[in-house]
């Protein structure tokens, strides 16, 4: 009699986990980014207006009175000679009228050429406000030093914005918050389908889906409180993503880069690496005067192969790069994506004026395509007036639903403890 064999059993299929996980998973990441996401979204109401609010509370340094044409390249001369040992290697080609040339200087160490942040002979400040004509000083300050008084309030806020105000540590752990900030994003979007129906006759999804999009505002508080984290989060949910997404950009490039790189992004930074020079050129044989000069002349030709043309309005700049011997010359065209400008750039060598790199904002490569409308629209640098406004209640709906998430988490802590004590 031919022993019978055991029944066979199909392999168990993988499968993700409960919901209940997930609404843990969510709960504690909530948690931990509250801090994060309250200051950055109390701090990023405030600086779609950076501009006009720079000027209001520290009038004398933005505003300027003048006449005539402006001329930094003379102004920036000017500083050089009137501060021996400061270097200025960020120029703004471009001053709007009726304001003041701002001008970021640091001091290098004589014997490395490297710079100074501390010792003999380096001042408590960084940033010069002069006339754009005359070259007149209007004031200084150390950029976001907020004990200076209230002309550095604005910076000190943006400081706060990405990076608590603790520096290198502080931009490290906003980075790592905007990564889970990123993947909760998909989580809390999971949570607001409605759960798994029984077999038996339901209602359609999107039927049961809609109450997750309603606020009832004459409820009760908590069940308010639960419908404007609900939906709010629900009908802000892709710019969430975007913001969130993005903040990983600015905040955590060793994760964002190889990330887009994989879609096929050009890291425009990896020029000023793969040229990096033994010491810092300080001292190269282009001088911003003929580097803006070169740098129009490839700005033109670089263009003109695009079916682009170089344009008056918007912004122009030089940056100069000692540590890889390049000058980076930005300017406009039709392919930039923010208001301002000044995104399509050149870069060259600093001795021979050799072409190094082209990047253009738009139109070329559609992963930097994408991650620079990333930036514009996280820095409301896009459609208008309108859109700086709903970037700036975006912010406090952010905060909002930080708060309306602790809340959740204390209502339900304090239900499980009452439980626990009737137990």
């Amino acid at each position: 009699m031919a022993s019978r064999s055991a029944p066979l059993t199909a392999p168990r299929a993988r499968s993700l986990p409960a919901r209940a996980f997930w609404v843990v998973a969510h709960r504690w990441a909530g948690l931990s980014l509250a801090l994060f996401l309250g200051i950055a979204g109390l701090t990023g109401s405030l600086l779609p207006w950076i501009e006009e609010l720079e000027a209001a509370t520290a009038p004398h340094l933005h505003n300027a009175s003048w006449t005539g044409t402006p001329d930094p390249l003379a102004v920036r001369e000017q500083v050089i000679s009137r501060y021996p040992g400061a270097a200025v290697d960020f120029l703004p080609l471009t001053v709007e009228p009726g304001k003041a040339l701002r001008l970021h200087l640091h001091w290098l160490d004589p014997k490395t050429g490297l710079e100074r942040e501390h010792g003999p002979g380096v001042p408590d400040w960084d940033d010069l406000f002069l006339n754009p004509v005359t070259g007149k000083e209007q004031g200084r300050r150390e950029w976001g030093a907020i004990d200076q008084g209230v002309k550095n309030l604005m910076p000190f806020l943006y400081r706060l914005h990405y990076s608590l105000a603790l520096g290198t540590v502080g931009t490290l752990m906003f980075g790592i918050a905007a990564l889970v900030w990123t993947v909760d994003c998909f989580v809390g979007f999971y949570l607001t389908l409605p759960p798994r129906a029984p077999k038996t006759p339901r209602a359609p999804l999107l039927e049961r889906w809609r109450p997750s999009w309603r606020v009832r505002w004459k409820a009760a508080p908590y069940k308010l409180n639960f419908d404007l984290h609900r939906a709010g989060g629900l009908w802000l949910w892709p710019l969430l993503l975007v913001f969130a997404w993005s903040s990983v950009s600015f905040n955590m490039p060793q994760v964002y880069v190889p990330v887009m790189k994989a879609l096929g992004a050009e890291d425009s930074r990896m020029i000023l690496f793969d040229n990096a020079l033994p010491t810092p050129r300080n001292a190269p044989a282009l001088n911003f005067r003929q580097a803006t000069e070169r740098g129009h002349e490839l700005a033109r030709i670089e263009a003109g192969k695009q079916g682009l043309a170089v344009l008056d309005e918007g912004e122009r700049w030089i940056w100069h790069v000692p540590a890889s011997g390049i000058y980076v010359y930005g300017f406009t065209t039709g392919a930039d994506i923010g208001h301002h400008g000044g995104g399509t750039r050149v870069a060259f060598d600093s001795n021979t004026g050799a072409l190094r790199g082209v990047e253009m904002p738009s139109g070329v490569n559609g992963a930097n395509t994408f991650t620079n409308w990333l930036s514009a629209l996280h820095t409301a640098q896009v459609f208008g007036l309108p859109y700086r406004m709903f970037v700036s209640v975006l912010g406090l709906a952010v905060t909002m639903l930080s708060v309306t998430g602790i809340v959740i988490w204390l209502k339900k802590r304090s239900a499980r403890a009452g439980r626990a004590i009737r137990r």
